[in-house]
């Protein structure tokens, strides 16, 4: 009998543990898995792409904003190494060109390295500065773990798709859905930075915005084994034209009770004021996305800044000021 107990009691001790591992996965668990994962993970690579494509059109124009940026790079916890190109043209501006940075993140100092029309320039923030804690602050809030934690508290609009999905040879996860605008500012305030606070609490109160009026598509894929991201996708082309047409209609206003302030009878309480005139500009987002895929986690060991780039930075940051 007593052989009987013991057997039971060692098929219970392996079958819980499994059991667990057989739970259903939600939005919500997953999140919480891959925010757990990150937070052990020392280093990763990553490729990201940036696409903007704005038409407008008017009685007098029609022109448009069109951009593009790639860029691959290597995190650790105290340093990164960025690099890519990139393209920008407007109804009066048309430029391209590289882009490589380096950023070193020290006990004593954060310095920075970046490559400016083909010239390194170079940026220390001392220990003793005003702005080096806040500076801090912005790199430990940027870190991968506390974006994606900060977005379980989204989980409620992501959906757990009912297949996963493969890139490469990865089965993934697929989370998607769309997020309350809300999620930008959280994570800016996040940041816990009281300037950084103060000034989008002023952008907003001052244009009229509540980011709860806008919505922003996301496309997270999880590795099924690891629950680390392998793909995050942040669409923002309806909330972008939503935002230009009601900055835009905003602006018309404005000048609407400019002119109305110079009109002679504007003194005359029971004039009725007139509503601002509807915008004679069309805008029309066709894309503003960003692409973000995930590779190589604890591989990169360290990031070093070529000796080079060291001496020409320093030789170029010497007149200029940053």
């Amino acid at each position: 009998m007593k052989k009987r107990i013991v057997i039971l009691l060692l098929i219970l001790s392996l079958a819980l543990p499994a059991a667990g591992c057989f739970e259903k996965a939600t939005a919500e668990s997953l999140l919480e898995d891959a925010t757990g994962e990150l937070e052990k993970i020392e280093s990763y690579e990553m490729k990201g792409s940036l696409e903007l494509d704005i038409a407008i059109k008017s009685e007098d124009f029609d022109g448009a904003i069109v951009g593009e940026a790639e860029a691959s790079g290597e995190i650790t916890d105290k340093a990164a190494h960025l690099e890519g190109e990139y393209t920008f043209s407007s109804i009066d501006e048309e430029e391209s060109g590289d882009i490589e940075m380096y950023l070193i993140e020290d006990k004593d100092e954060i310095t920075a390295y970046l490559k400016a029309e083909d010239e390194w320039q170079k940026d220390t923030i001392e220990e003793d500065e005003e702005d080096f804690e806040e500076v801090q602050k912005v790199l430990e809030g940027i870190k991968l773990h506390k974006l994606v934690g900060l977005l379980t508290d989204y989980a409620d609009d992501l959906e757990l798709a009912k297949k996963t999905e493969k890139v490469g040879k990865i089965e993934a996860y697929v989370l998607e859905g769309k997020v309350s605008g809300e999620y930008f500012t959280d994570f800016l305030k996040s940041l816990d930075v009281e300037e950084i606070e103060e000034d989008i609490d002023e952008e907003l109160k001052d244009n009229d915005v509540d980011l709860k009026d806008y919505e922003v598509d996301i496309r997270l894929l999880l590795n099924k084994k690891t629950k680390l991201p392998v793909l995050l996708e942040i669409d923002m082309t309806e909330t972008v034209e939503k935002l230009a047409e009601d900055y835009l209609f905003q602006a018309m206003s404005g000048i609407a009770d400019i002119n109305e302030s110079y009109d002679g009878d504007s003194d005359d309480e029971d004039d009725e004021s007139e509503p601002a005139p509807e915008p004679d500009v069309e805008i029309e987002v066709k894309a503003c996305k960003l692409e973000i895929n995930f590779s190589s986690f604890g591989d990169v060991k360290s990031i070093k800044v070529p000796k080079d780039v060291k001496e020409e930075a320093e030789e170029s940051s010497e007149d200029d000021d940053y």
